[in-house]
């Protein structure tokens, strides 16, 4: 029995531990890139670089190691690790490599699990490639479904930290991109730098979107209700001279801002764009805070009989406050025309309050309107 034992256990010893050693050996990369990882993070700075370089020189297993620890970087290692990463692409011969490309494949599908450090510091080594290497651009050729994936997913996260590397990187792609994903990756970026990232790069992306060759100046409509003052400032004088992308309506909030300059700024832009004395009062009523402000349009409709009444019926049909809705559901059932039917019916249809929509139904009945056919109407039902 006992040399029935020994010889089952040589036997494993023969068949297996060549295949054990194999392993390891074939493993060696993993293990050794999950070792100098491990010590690069700990390494006191000056010899952090002995650290990058041995990773360096390993082979592709290498990578996974560094990706596994990015998911769990700090503030103090994710630079580390990082730069490891590039001094890995250039070890395998640049951005062109078919083992960087790959390594870049497995990054940016892992972007979104990386820690919000890693995060920032995965696309400050993206804008050093696209600022160091020399045209074209690998963001957008060997690197770019990597890059649209990993723009792709910042609107989305929850880290405004990442906007700044990540505006760095729109402002050297933005202008000279042709592929529409990227483009529209980018505008998506700029769209959030403007609403969420700190007060700096906000003004930026504000800069960069007016800019003729870009031509997002609709995107700084977001900017006009920061809680910053220069912001503001910056995002009313681009959005005042662009007459085809930002409307009237976009404009009018910010005649009650807080700073008199921006009223200022507003006010004239307005009048440049040809409304005169009452318009400017009427869509200072119509944008005031207060709804019974809001409802004081209904005054100046009755007062001055020249006012185009259906323009500013539909708008106030539109108010935030229920209260105002019914007030303007009333006038626009006394209208002797018809233009205002289908917004009656609409509301009728798809008010969110239910008050006010019975109350539209009410108005429909009593003076026999017909319910729209949107079907033939087109899009006048949408107005």
């Amino acid at each position: 029995m006992l040399k029935t034992a020994r010889f089952v256990i040589t036997l494993a010893l023969v068949v297996c531990l060549p295949a054990l050693i194999g392993l390891g050996w074939w493993q060696r990369d993993y293990l050794m890139g999950w070792y100098l990882t491990d010590q690069l993070i700990k390494a006191e700075p000056q010899y952090k670089s002995h650290y990058i370089d041995a990773l360096a020189k390993l082979g592709e297993n290498a990578q996974y190691p560094l990706l596994d620890h990015l998911e769990k970087a700090t503030d103090a290692s994710a630079p580390d690790l990082t730069k490891a990463l590039g001094k890995m692409f250039e070890s395998w011969g640049g951005t062109a490599s078919p083992l960087s490309q790959q390594c870049f494949h497995h990054l940016a599908r892992r972007f979104t699990s990386f820690s919000a450090p890693a995060q920032v510091q995965t696309l400050e080594l993206l804008a050093s490639i696209s600022t160091n290497s020399p045209p074209p651009n690998p963001l957008t050729t060997n690197f770019l479904e990597g890059t649209k994936l990993i723009l792709g997913s910042l609107p989305e996260a929850n880290n405004p930290s990442a906007l700044v590397p990540a505006m760095k990187i729109v402002s050297q792609l933005i202008k000279a991109t042709t592929d529409k994903e990227l483009h529209s990756r980018l505008a998506g970026i700029m769209a959030k730098a403007i609403t969420d990232a700190p007060e700096n790069i906000k003004i930026q992306a504000i800069h960069l979107a007016i800019a003729p060759d870009v031509g997002l100046t609709e995107l700084s409509v977001a900017a006009l209700q920061d809680k910053n003052v220069e912001v503001r400032k910056v995002a009313i004088l681009a959005c005042a001279a662009a007459l085809d992308s930002v409307s009237v309506d976009s404009l009018l909030p910010s005649l009650h801002d807080s700073d008199s300059e921006i009223r200022a700024y507003c006010e004239s832009a307005l009048i440049a764009r040809g409304l005169k004395k009452e318009h400017l009062q009427l869509g200072k009523l119509l944008t005031d805070p207060k709804p019974s402000k809001r409802l004081e349009v209904l005054d100046s409709l009755m007062e001055d009989s020249e006012l185009d009444q259906s323009m500013w019926l539909r708008k106030l049909s539109h108010d935030s406050s229920p209260a105002v809705r019914v007030a303007a559901l009333r006038m626009m059932s006394l209208q002797e025309t018809t233009d205002l039917n289908d917004r009656i019916d609409q509301m009728s249809r798809s008010d969110p309050s239910k008050t006010v929509s019975e109350l539209a139904t009410y108005y429909l009945r009593s003076n026999k309107l017909k319910p729209v056919n949107y079907e033939t109407l087109g899009n006048s039902g949408n107005k």
